[in-house]
Parts: C-alpha cells; structure tokens; sequence
C-alpha cells in the first residue's frame, strides 16, 4: 500500500499533535512573543484535517529581526510535539516551520530544528549580538522618526484648527455689500458667473480660461477683492494657501532644539497665497443667498446708465486693459506654439506699450491679426536662418508688432481682417464678464471707440475735487496737478493706506496719544472715500480725500514739531501714493483685519 493511501487521522488524532512551545533561556522576550504567535493554533478543519492557524504569516511583525519568519520563531523558542522523535537524531521532535506541522499530521517525521543546518545558522545569525545592536540602532531611529511624524500630524491639526476658527463664515452677515472701485467689481463678477463652483470658489489659478487675460495679475487681483470685502477667504483653503510663524514645522522644530515637546503652535502671520486660498461671497443671509445678492449689486453697480462721467471712464479703462492683455496673452501663446523663447524682460514694456496704444483703437479680432503677423514673420526668420540665436527672433516678432501697432493706431482706414476666435484661447473670465455681461457687446469685435460712443449719459454728479475746501494754493495745486495726470499715480491705493494710518499706534508712549488722533483721522477719511465711490469714481474720490484734509483741524506733535493732523495726514498719503510704486510680485497678499 502506498503512503496516498494511509488512512486520514481524526480530528481528536492531530489534537494529540498539537506543539507546545517551550520558550529558550537568555533569549530575548521579543523573540519569544513572535514564536509563540508563530506557533499559536486555532485548531483543524473538519473536512480536510489541516491545521487553522490563529495568524497568517504576513500578519506577524517581525519587528526587525529578520524577514524568515519561521527563523525568528526558533529564535525565540521550540514547538515540540510530544510523543515524536526526530528520526535524525532520535531527540524530541521540535518542528521547523509550519509546513513540518503540515507533515506530522499526514504521519511524516520530518527532522528537528537542531538538525536542520540551515535553519540553525540563521538563528545564530538572527541572535548574533553585533546584528541585535544594529537592529536596536535601527530601530531607535524608526521611533524616533515615527515621533517626528507625529508631531508633524499635530502640527498639520493645528494649522487646520487655527484655519477653520480665523475663517468660519458666519451668516447672516452684518451690513450690506461695501462700495469699490469698476475693476475690482469687474473681477469679483468674473469670480462668481465664471467659477466651476461658488460653495466655495477654489483653484482660481487654473482654470481653463484664467479670471484676468494676464496670469501674472490674478493674484494681486484676488488680493484687492479681498481688502475690497467683495470676497472673503473660507475656512476650506488648504493650510498651504497660508504664511505661517514658524513658516514651517522643520522650522519650528529647529527653534525648539529638537524638543518635540517644546514646538510652539502654529500662528498665522497676517499673509496669504491667492491662488491657493478658497473664497466666498460674505454679505447675506446665507452661502447661497450672498452669491445672488453679490451678483445683482454688481450688476447694478456696474450699469453704465448708472455711472457718472468718471466711472464711466473706469469701465473704459478697465476694457482697455482686458483688449490689451488678451492680445499680449496671445503673443505668448503663439511663440510657446512657434518653439520661439519667451519675451525678454527688456523688451516685456515696449511691447505692452505698443499692446496697450492700439488696444484704444482696434478691437482685439484686429489686434489678433497683428500678433498673428508678427509672430509668423518671426517663424520664417527662424526658418531662413537657423543658425541665429532664437531669441533674437522674438526680438524680431516684438519689432514687427510694435511697428504695425503704431500704424493701425496711426492709420484708422488701414483694413484689418478680424479673427473671429483663437482655438484653444478663449476670452478670459473678466473679458467675458464685462463685454457679455455688462456692455452686452462681442469682445473679438468691439473696439473702444465703440464703447465709447455705445455708452449712456452718465449721471451728473458735483466734481468732489471742486466741492471739497482746499487748505491753501500748494494743495490747491497739487489736487490740480494729480487731476490733470491721471496716469501718474495710482488711486487704487488710497484705502490700503487710510486703513494702515487708521491702525491705533502704540509703538511708544508718544504715539499712545498722538496716533489715536491720527487713527481717527485717517478714520474719518477713509469712510468719506467709501462713500464717494459708487457716485463719483475711484480717482475723484481720492482728490476729494486729499482736498479735505485741511478740515482735520486738530494739533498732534510728532518730534518736536506741532501741526494739524490733516496736514500730517495729507504728507503721509502723498509719501504713499506719489512715490515710485514698488513692482509687484503677486506671491502673497496680507490679510485685512476684520
């Protein structure tokens, strides 16, 4: 008869069979534990006599003693099965793995661990000392590394926790939607007619068609809706999207000198990144109902049948601007299209300059076709000559530009054929907004001077630079000149530095009394320029600050020296804003208190 043919043992058979384990003396009371979940017996199926195992292999850790599981289990201890003798050499019968189980049940005796000469050389290289103080090392730094890891997580709690309590919305809001300038409200349109979603508004930075034509300029934009109070930012936006102090949690460990225990919470440092942040509508009843109100004031706001002569001419210049930077945005495209370098810095102004001078009289279809031009003389050039650096072909593609943009300024007969569409470029979310939204015209095929004509009768309002009182010839002067240079400075930043003046200073304790004075001051003037722009427009609302601050009559010394606070006012706001503006890097934008 052959061994296939044995009969199978019962159940209360291999029950007789099961291994007890005897743990080794001087071993390690880890080695232990693993044998003895190694050897750890459930008990036989019924039908097949096999044996259940309370683990599977893969689920016991070995916890860096070795990858052989059934080696570490004889490291730590013997499963020997009574009443068996190793046929080898006629000890007690202790199993070598779990398959040598299997075998005793099927009525085999297979050899003991002692005899087995490859199983006895890895334990001895499983319990060799050197390798345990290497294991020990390495594990040292496992939990110290896992203890790293969690502080991190904690860190990483902590920043979210601080995210959701700083920006928790909270409806229904007090006060209605605050007065701004046509950009700004411009933008804030886009945001909500061309977002994928406004519960809340999030990854502004790439979308398909941008919010601005120019990408560089969406951040500074979202920053100014936000000091505008047209949009706030939502607890949602990744902590990522946040400056922190610490800026890092590497950073906080450093200053804590490797104490896990002594990192200091996370704090945010007042400076956001826009492009990363979520957004939503903040005035109303609800999420939902603060879209829709946003929404109608800006429609409302933004009617040109409903604008003075000033604001008007904000609607024409923010128009100028999205012609201009849709076709800047095309050339770029096109020589990213042509293989050709990008637009060397030095010559980034003249081309803006000639995008911007032809924006005032061609629509952007027509501009299209410049760009067109110039980029594919510019190709062929590369073509003709393919030893010259390519960048000086860009150079040639700028030169041609600005050449037939001075002509199509120059000569208004000279016949264009307008491009109906770009493919794979369409109109940005501000150039639709305004075009299609709010002057109900085609942005491909509209120029400026049709606008213009296009427009209502503005609203008659009183000039607020003329209505306000002037304290003397020098500011009646200087009111005049910014009047008559409206492109020499810029009005937009008037609120940021009201609202910094208006801050309460208490540096030293000449500034504890002085600086409330100024605070409120800076105060006064601030509301009186909210309220002036929705009637009379950004820039004469700020010639009306500046013509009012005589009316500040109150004396307040600053080092030594006494005069009004209007007059100090009026010196700092012209620091401000008739200084040469700093150039913008659109990383971050700080967050205005609330």
């Amino acid at each position: 008869m052959s061994d296939d043919s044995r009969p199978r043992p019962t159940v209360d058979d291999l029950v007789q069979l099961i291994p007890a384990v005897v743990p080794l003396e001087g071993v390690d009371a880890e080695l232990v534990v693993i044998g003895e979940r190694y050897w750890a017996l459930a008990g036989f199926a019924p039908e097949l006599g096999t044996p259940v195992w309370c683990e599977k292999v893969k689920d016991i850790d070995t916890a860096g003693w070795g990858h052989q599981i059934y080696a570490v289990a004889a490291a730590g201890g013997r499963a020997v099965v009574a009443g068996r003798l190793c046929p080898q050499c006629g000890g007690p019968l202790s199993l070598t793995s779990r398959a040598a189980f299997q075998q005793v049940c099927e009525g085999y005796d297979p050899v003991c661990v002692d005899c087995n000469e490859s199983l006895t050389a890895a334990v001895r290289v499983i319990v060799d000392p050197a390798r345990k103080a290497k294991r020990e090392a390495a594990r040292a730094k496992a939990e110290e590394r896992n203890a790293v890891d969690s502080a991190h997580a904690r860190w990483k709690q902590l920043q979210r926790e601080v995210v959701a309590e700083e920006y928790a919305a909270v409806f229904p809001s007090n006060g209605g939607v605050p007065a701004s300038g046509v950009r700004e409200m411009v933008g804030a349109l886009a945001l909500l007619r061309y977002a994928p979603s406004t519960s809340p508004i999030t990854a502004v930075g790439s979308w398909p068609d941008p919010l601005h034509p120019d990408s560089g300029k969406i951040g500074s934009l979202l920053g100014t809706l936000i000091r505008a109070d047209l949009l706030r930012i939502h607890a949602s936006s990744p902590v990522t999207a946040f400056v922190w102090e610490p800026a890092t949690f590497e950073e906080a460990l450093r200053e804590a000198e490797g104490d896990l225990d002594a990192i200091g919470a996370p704090q945010l440092s007042g400076s956001f990144y826009p492009l990363a942040a979520h957004y939503y509508a903040p005035h109303g009843t609800s999420a939902g109902k603060a879209v829709e109100e946003l929404d109608a004031h800006l429609i409302g706001a933004l009617a040109p049948s409903e604008m003075t002569e000033a604001r008007q001419e904000d609607l024409l210049a923010v128009a100028r601007e999205l012609i201009a930077e849709e076709a800047l945005r095309y050339f770029t495209n096109r020589l990213n299209d042509l293989n050709l370098p990008a637009v060397p810095e030095n010559h980034a102004a003249r081309l803006s300059e000639a995008a911007y001078k032809v924006a005032e009289i061609r629509p952007i279809g027509e501009i299209y076709n410049l760009v067109w031009r110039a980029t594919r003389a510019a190709a062929e050039a590369a073509q003709k000559n393919p030893r010259a650096p390519r960048a000086h072909m860009t150079t040639h593609a700028v030169n041609r530009f600005e050449t037939d943009a001075q002509r199509a300024t120059a000569d208004p007969g000279w016949e264009l054929k307008s491009f109906t569409a770009i493919t794979g470029q369409g109109p940005a979310a501000m150039t639709r907004a305004l075009f299609y939204n709010l002057l109900h015209s085609d942005p491909i095929e509209t120029s400026l001077p049709q606008l213009r004509k296009a427009l209502p009768e503005p609203l008659v309002a009183p000039r607020a630079a003329e209505a306000a009182p002037a304290g003397g010839d020098e500011l009646a002067a200087t009111v005049a000149w910014l009047n008559s240079r409206p492109d020499a400075w810029d009005p937009y930043l008037v609120a940021a530095g009201l609202s910094v003046l208006a801050e309460e200073r208490e540096d030293s304790p000449e500034w504890h009394y002085e600086g409330k004075i100024l605070a409120r001051g800076a105060g006064q003037l601030l509301r009186l320029y909210e309220r002036l722009i929705p009637v009379i427009g950004v820039r004469e609302a700020v010639l009306a600050v500046l013509a009012a601050t005589p009316m500040l009559v109150h004396p307040v010394t600053i080092d030594g020296m006494t005069l009004n606070s209007g007059t100090w006012i009026l010196a700092r706001i012209c620091t401000l804003f008739l200084a040469p503006p700093v150039e913008e890097t659109g990383d971050t934008e700080d967050v205005p208190e609330e």
